[in-house]
């Protein structure tokens, strides 16, 4: 059996080859290796793509979240970031969800370790993960601020 590390990195490895809409990974869960699922602090928000992009705009502002999922039916379909919403709202006052939404998500299963999240943020250079359940069940958002307060938490730097 390999390490974590080797397993994480060789998924990261393949996810850079592959590309897919959507990356999951299952580490082997130990008492040493943190699991996604427990940064997770609340439900996900989520929005439709076909809603005006003030719906999430909103979302964003209220519920001060870096990112809110979108979905078609159950399915997960794209996130919208703080970002694609200043890139839209300066420019258009019709625009949709649709519109400002990435696409290409970065989804993470509750039993992926942190190392493994913070790795993949790293390359791909995004600031959030989709955290879903093995079923594929929305279970939350994790951003980078949240792993590296869990890094600054576990090194003695930060209080829970």
């Amino acid at each position: 059996m390999k390490s974590h590390e080797a397993v994480s990195m060789s998924a990261i490895a393949r996810v850079r080859r592959d590309r897919r809409r959507t990356w999951f990974v299952d580490d082997e869960p130990t008492a040493e290796i943190p699991l996604l699922g427990s940064l997770v602090r609340e439900p996900a928000h989520t929005v439709t793509e076909q809603e005006p992009l003030g719906v999430a705009q909103r979302i964003l502002i209220e519920r001060r979240v870096p990112a809110v999922a979108v979905v078609r039916g159950e399915q997960l379909c794209g996130v919208v970031t703080r970002t694609d919403v200043l890139r839209l709202v300066a420019t258009r006052d019709d625009a949709r969800i649709a519109d400002a939404m990435s696409g290409f998500v970065f989804a993470l299963r509750a039993s992926a370790t942190v190392e493994a999240a913070a790795a993949l943020m790293a390359i791909e250079q995004v600031g959030q993960v989709v955290v879903t359940s093995r079923d594929g069940e929305l279970l939350g958002m994790v951003s980078a601020l949240d792993v590296a307060r869990y890094f600054a938490e576990r090194a003695g730097y930060v209080s829970k």
